[in-house]
This record gives C-alpha cells, sequence and structure tokens, in this order.
C-alpha cells in the first residue's frame, strides 16, 4: 500500500520532471534560433555596409588663363675668376 502509493507519487514526479524538461528543451530552441536569425540579420547588414559606392566627379571652377611673360635668356654661370687670368 504504502509502496504503490509512493510508486504513484514517483511516476506523477517523473512526468512532471519531463514536462519540464521538454519546456526547458523548447526555450532552448527559441532562443538558439533567436539567435541564428540575429546573426544573420548582422551578417547582412555588414555585407551591405560594406559595398562599394563611388564618390561623385567633382567639377570645379575654371582655373584664371595664365600670364605668360617674358622668356629667360641663357647666361653663362660665373663660377670664380681663379680660370681667367
Amino acid at each position: 500500500m504504502q509502496s504503490e502509493l509512493r510508486a504513484e507519487q514517483r511516476n506523477e514526479w517523473e512526468r512532471h520532471r519531463q514536462e519540464k524538461e521538454v519546456e526547458m528543451e523548447q526555450l532552448r530552441q527559441e532562443r538558439e534560433n533567436e539567435r541564428r536569425e540575429m546573426e544573420e540579420r548582422e551578417v547582412q547588414q555588414a555585407r551591405a555596409a560594406s559595398v562599394h559606392v563611388a564618390n561623385p566627379i567633382h567639377h570645379y571652377k575654371p582655373l584664371p588663363p595664365r600670364a605668360i611673360g617674358k622668356l629667360t635668356e641663357p647666361k653663362s654661370p660665373d663660377f670664380s675668376d681663379r680660370f681667367s687670368k
């Protein structure tokens, strides 16, 4: 009698423990799936951010024309007068 009662209580406890384990496993699976999805989104965002975007061509105002002055006339250098004597 007492052993039968104890066996029923033990079976009920085992069933309750198994239900709890199943719930914990489902919760763990959900968290794992959420983590994977978040990592995939982060990878997609990183790939989208790393795409090269060309810079537009800058249009500067034109330079004024250069003033052309007198050309330089060549002249022999005066190194020393030691050799001129």
